[in-house]
């Protein structure tokens, strides 16, 4: 997203900023929902998404058996099971939990997380 000065100027900063927040919506550009996964990142920054090793999958609550089962992600079936949208505001256990370590987060953000949390 390469603006000119011009453009900006033209368009004003609003027009400007929505332009850049299109890329995190889901593919659909009719729909104003972002894509986030149960894990809670948005899959537009995910790294697994970016490697083709992930589709993207949306809220643990939202999703069906089938698609549960078609996904085969720990997360997603921790989530749907528990019945809960996403791990980071909806599971106590986030901050230490073994199915988040490395996809999508490092341990040691984990930590850093669990020590705020106390």
């Amino acid at each position: 997203m390469e603006t000119s000065r011009r453009g900006f100027i033209t368009k004003g900063v609003v027009g400007t900023a929505t332009l850049g927040l299109t890329s995190v919506f889901a593919a659909d550009a009719s729909s104003a929902t972002p894509m986030v996964a149960a894990c809670g990142l948005s899959c537009s920054a995910c790294p697994l998404m970016k490697a083709g090793k992930c589709k993207g999958c949306g809220p643990g609550n939202e999703v069906t058996a089938e698609t549960v089962a078609k996904k085969n992600c720990p997360v997603l079936s921790c989530a749907s099971m528990k019945k809960i949208s996403f791990c980071g505001t909806d599971c106590a256990k986030f901050a230490k939990c073994g199915k988040l370590v490395g996809k999508p987060y490092a341990k040691e953000y984990l930590d850093k997380i669990a020590a705020k949390l106390g």
